[in-house]
């Protein structure tokens, strides 16, 4: 996993999800410049099969998008591999074209170009979970058709699932899309118990149906900080969008790698 690091020492992303795990203990990112990033990948080719420019910092949202892109690109030319990048952001008619060229590079030489974003609601009345400057979900909906377009393989991450979100928000998002979307991804909820990510997810508190529900001291299977993080996750919600993918044709997941092995197996 590779990124542009923080955008600033005080502020890690453009953006301000309500439910990042970056604003709790998640691990601290580096900040390397491109060449930095393209000779690591270089030197440790042996060491992955592909290479996520990660969206915890949003690498190609404004004010990053044209560096974000070059990063993408001297990627393609440098490594032949299997390349995946998600953003929030909407990308505009000039990256669009820059991107169909690397997804198309990246088919030259028989490797994926796969294209992500997140939409955690729909619902206008959870908006403050993806308070502005976060494009609308129709607005990340109408990128994922665009990336679907330009030849990419299209990946949303329905993530994290949260309990104020009805499991129809998910549904509508799903429909939306289709059948432009290849792989969807769910989530697990994870918070510092009375961090930051509590009191914006929870501005009112955690009501009790909800704390019910709720696992303490967990370890995050995606990130070796040594915090212990209380989850919250619905076998329910799983269950239901899984069976909605199922029917639509979409790989659905909850883990990335096992999505991408499924989707390998379908070329």
């Amino acid at each position: 996993m590779v990124s542009l690091g923080p955008l600033t020492e005080k502020k890690y992303c453009p953006y301000s999800c309500a439910f990042c795990y970056v604003q709790d203990d998640f691990g601290s990112y580096v900040s390397l410049n491109l060449d930095d990033i393209i000779n690591f990948l270089v030197i440790n080719r042996n060491k992955y099969n592909i290479i996520y420019v990660s969206g915890d910092t949003d690498s190609f949202a404004p004010p990053r998008t044209d560096k974000g892109i070059q990063l993408l690109n001297m990627i393609s030319q440098s490594v032949e591999c299997d390349l995946l990048f998600t953003t929030r952001a909407v990308l505009p008619d000039t990256v669009l074209n820059r991107l169909s060229e690397i997804a198309d590079r990246q088919h030259k030489v028989n490797k994926l170009l796969i294209a992500g974003t997140s939409i955690t609601r729909y619902s206008e009345e959870v908006a403050y979970l993806e308070p502005a400057p976060i494009p609308s979900p129709d607005e990340r909906i109408q990128h994922m058709k665009n990336m679907k377009s330009l030849g990419a393989v299209t990946m949303l991450g329905l993530r994290p699932f949260l309990p104020m979100v009805n499991v129809s928000d998910y549904i509508t998002i799903l429909d939306k899309i289709h059948p432009s979307l290849d792989i969807a991804l769910g989530e697990s909820f994870y918070f510092i118990r009375n961090g930051n990510i509590q009191k914006r997810v929870f501005p009112n508190g955690i009501p009790n149906e909800i704390e019910k529900e709720i696992k303490q001291g967990q370890k995050m299977y995606f990130d070796d900080n040594q915090s212990c993080w209380d989850t919250w996750s619905s076998l329910s919600v799983e269950r239901t969008v899984a069976e909605h993918c199922r029917k639509r044709g979409i790989i659905f997941a909850m883990h990335s790698t096992e999505a991408l092995e499924e989707y390998r197996k379908t070329l």
